[in-house]
Parts: structure tokens; sequence; C-alpha cells
């Protein structure tokens, strides 16, 4: 009978004890993982409705780690845009240089025949003008033309350096919105960490609509670069109109600037 009595105590010590362990490791369960309804409206709100503000305020952690993949996802696509766009600034400079080339070498064929024209006039003799020999009145005729190509040549160096000029500033914007993503997608950790710890230093509600509201600004710009060459286009069409209508509509006269005096208009000598 005592033998018996001692299995019963003994029997609810060891139950009491299981009882306890059962608790402590319940709260130590439900303190270092979210509980489930947690978890499962984490996952809803990834995957269907988004990150609305009464989301994020009932699970911080799991929302400013979706913050974070979104940021670091921006980051990402920021590089790619700012390479492509970049890839286009070159072919850009390549041609405004190619233009530039080509403007140079019309003044100075026309300021060489302006000269020779005046000197084969003075002394009714020909000229030599790009390897080839005119009367004053061919080479007048010659510069005439290169004189009416020189507006063109103009409006298109014009254009194309408007153009390099909104994709410098358009590059320079997106580096800085980089830099920006960059930074604050390395500082959520820290406050990640200091939510699970309830340590937050700070308004982290604020933070929230910060990077909220800096991803979707740049997802806005990246969006407008999808289509690269659309959107190459549609601002060179823009630039195109800006630079015909700040091209002057009357060309200075010819025959007054090829009569214009000119520094080292040395007359020829006459042949003894």
């Amino acid at each position: 009978m005592l033998s018996a009595a001692f299995d019963t105590a003994h029997r609810a010590v060891v139950l009491a004890w299981a009882v306890f362990l059962i608790i402590i490791g319940s709260w130590t369960v439900s303190r270092a993982v979210p509980p489930w309804g947690e978890k499962a409206q984490a996952l809803f709100s990834h995957y269907v409705t988004g990150w609305t503000d009464s989301a994020c305020q009932s699970n911080k952690v799991a929302c400013l780690s979706a913050k974070y993949s979104d940021l670091d996802a921006v980051h990402t696509r920021l590089g790619t845009a700012i390479g492509a766009l970049g890839n286009q600034k070159g072919k850009v400079e390549r041609d405004l240089e190619s233009r530039q080339r080509e403007l140079a070498g019309n003044q100075a064929l026309l300021d060489e025949g302006a000269k020779l024209y005046a000197q084969a006039t003075r002394a009714k003799t020909t000229a030599i003008f790009a390897g080839r020999e005119y009367t004053p009145d061919a080479l007048k005729r010659q510069l005439e033309v290169l004189y009416q190509e020189r507006p063109a040549l103009q409006a298109l160096v014009n254009q194309v350096a408007m153009m390099n000029d909104v994709l410098d500033r358009r590059l320079n914007d997106l580096m800085v919105k980089k830099t920006k993503v960059r930074a604050a997608r390395d500082l959520l950790p820290t406050q990640i960490e200091l939510v699970r710890a309830n340590a937050v230093i700070g308004d982290i509600d604020a933070t929230l609509r910060d990077v909220t509201k800096l991803a979707d600004n740049v997802n806005s710009d990246i969006a407008d670069l999808k289509d690269i060459g659309g959107w190459l286009a549609t601002t060179a069409e823009i630039i195109k109109r800006k630079a015909q209508a700040d091209r002057s509509g009357a060309m200075s006269d010819f025959d007054k600037w090829l009569n214009a005096p000119r520094p080292e208009q040395v007359a020829p000598k006459a042949a003894e």
C-alpha cells in the first residue's frame, strides 16, 4: 500500500514538471517565432494585398523585411537603367563630336574660300580651293552652297548638344537616387533588429513612409525608361522642335558676308 502511494506521488510530480516544461517551451517559442496568424498575414500582405499601412502596423518586422527586398530590387533595376542610359549617352557624345567636326570643317572652308575669293577678285585670276581651280564667279557659287549648309549643320549640333545635356541630367538624377536607395536599404536591417528587440529609436512609421515614397518615386522613373528607345525618340522630337524654334528664320546676306573685310587679306603679287 505504501508502495502504491509512492508511485502515485511520483507520477504527480512527473506530470507537474511536464506541464511546467510545456508552458515554458510554448512561451519561448512564442517569443522567438511570430504567431502563425502573423505569418499568414505577412504572406497575404506580401503576395496579395501589398503592404498597406494597417498591415505594416500589425507586423512591422515582416513589413520592414519586405521593404528591404523592394529597395534591393529597385537598386538593381536602377543599375540596369543607368547602364542602358550611359550607353546611349556615349553614342550621343560621339555623334556630337562628329557634328561639331562637320560644322568646324564647314567654317574652315568658308573662311579659306572667302580669303581666296577676295584675292582672286583683286588679282583677276583663278584660285585653288579644296584641291580644285575656280574662277572667282565659280568659287563664289561654291561658297554660297557651303554658306547655305551652315545653318542646318549648326542646328544639328545644337540639337545633339541638347540631347546630350538631357541625358547628362537624367543620368545624374538616377545616380543620386541610386545612392539614396542604397543608403535607405542598408539602414533597414538595423531597424528590423531594433523592432525585434522593442528598442526602436525614432519614428519607425515615418521610416516606412519614407521608404515607400522613395521606392514608388524611383519605380516611376524606371517605368519611364523601360522603353528607352521610345523615350529617346520622344525626347529627340521635343528637342528638334525647340532647336527649330530657336533657329533664326532669316540668314544674313551672303554677299555681305563674302565681301566683309577680313584680316590677313593680302593681294597676290602680279606675275612679272
